[in-house]
């Protein structure tokens, strides 16, 4: 049976049991998304596959804890209670809520910058560090989104269907030029497969864990940690928090401000307490 086919069986399902139309749509849509982030068929994904999808829409994707229990639910429908394999409901993923994510120090993304053999992973790091991509805006990168003779490029519809600018320089430029002239088949993506379609997040994240293990990186890094540094970096370099607010794309300044706190520039002109006993 292929995917599409599932989608079908669980709709038929779903109106048996008398569930309305809006929730319906929600189960097929979560359904969906879990074939698309593994790229798998449907009887060959795992139960890891399905935690690391939840976990993504939990850091990466930023998904309220109501949001997640519908994800959980559409899953759980299909994979625990019709074909009684997995135990979904069992799995529980916590929201960040206000814990500080972790920060990679421009050190540590230099080092797996280094470590990179292929043109394609040293790329796929430069360019979600130095323009603070999520991976999927990463994966959907389109060539006609990129203007090299202004060194800008557009990430269309990021999250909240908001369209924003990002910056990009002469060496990355002549980074992406290089990997396109090693592709064997023409594509609109700027990382594609050698069938000329685009690599899944999933794919993004292997090759990032794979990098930073590499290079020795001991902290937990995960595709969204490069963005976190974007944030944190522009922060101690001294940009102003509104500026950044854009560069990021958030709505809401709220948002923005984690990165104040991650920073270390906070601390400036404070000093530790223990400093101040010593003069005493």
């Amino acid at each position: 049976m292929k995917n599409d086919e599932v989608i079908e069986k669980v709709e038929r399902e779903l109106k048996l049991l008398g569930l309305s139309p809006r929730t319906i749509s929600s189960y097929q849509l979560y359904l969906k998304e879990l074939f698309k982030f593994t790229g798998k068929l449907h009887s060959r994904i795992q139960f890891k596959d399905i935690k690391q999808f939840l976990e993504y829409l939990t850091l990466e994707k930023n998904y309220s804890g109501s949001s997640l229990n519908i994800v959980r639910s559409a899953i759980s429908f299909y994979y625990e209670k019709m074909l009684e394999k997995y135990p979904i409901s069992k799995i529980r993923v916590k929201k960040v809520g206000k814990k500080l994510p972790g920060v990679l120090t421009k050190q540590e993304v230099k080092k797996i910058i280094d470590v990179a053999d292929s043109l394609r992973d040293k790329l796929i790091v430069q360019i979600m560090y130095s323009c603070g991509l999520r991976v999927s805006e990463a994966t959907n990168l389109k060539l006609e989104d990129l203007d090299t003779s202004r060194m800008v490029g557009i990430i269309r519809s990021g999250k909240g269907n908001k369209d924003r600018a990002i910056q990009l320089n002469t060496p990355l430029v002549n980074n992406i030029e290089a990997y396109l002239k090693t592709k064997k088949l023409p594509s609109k993506f700027i990382f594609s497969k050698t069938n000329g379609t685009p690599y899944t997040t999933r794919s993004f994240q292997i090759i990032i864990k794979k990098l930073a293990e590499k290079a020795g990186i001991t902290k937990r890094v995960h595709s969204h940690i490069f963005r976190h540094a974007f944030g944190t970096h522009l922060v101690e370099k001294g940009i102003n928090i509104v500026r950044v607010q854009g560069m990021m794309g958030h709505s809401n300044l709220e948002t923005t401000k984690t990165y104040v706190n991650l920073s270390a520039e906070q601390f400036k002109g404070v000093g530790n307490l223990l400093d101040d006993l010593e003069e005493e």
